[in-house]
């Protein structure tokens, strides 16, 4: 992770302060969620995805699956 200093006009802090509030997220999330989509965008998307791939840890997937109940759908959530 790296930390980067930002300098942003006063009027585009105040509009994404009150953006990252109205979504429930922190300014870092917000400001890290519009980069991202802009890259996507741009065509970094498959960059980044490889990026992330590459940190992937064989084996977490089953890991997190095994902690799901055995249990059947709730209403509404059955494959269509």
């Amino acid at each position: 992770m790296t930390n980067v200093n930002l300098r942003l006009p006063d009027s585009t802090h105040e509009a994404a302060v009150r953006k990252a509030k109205q979504e429930g997220e922190s300014l870092n999330a917000f400001i890290v969620r519009a980069v991202t989509a802009q890259l996507a965008s741009t065509g970094e998307a498959d960059r980044y995805f490889e990026l992330r791939a590459g940190r992937a840890k064989p084996g977490a997937l089953l890991e997190v699956l095994g902690k799901v109940r055995n249990t059947l759908p709730r209403d509404g959530d059955e494959v269509a």
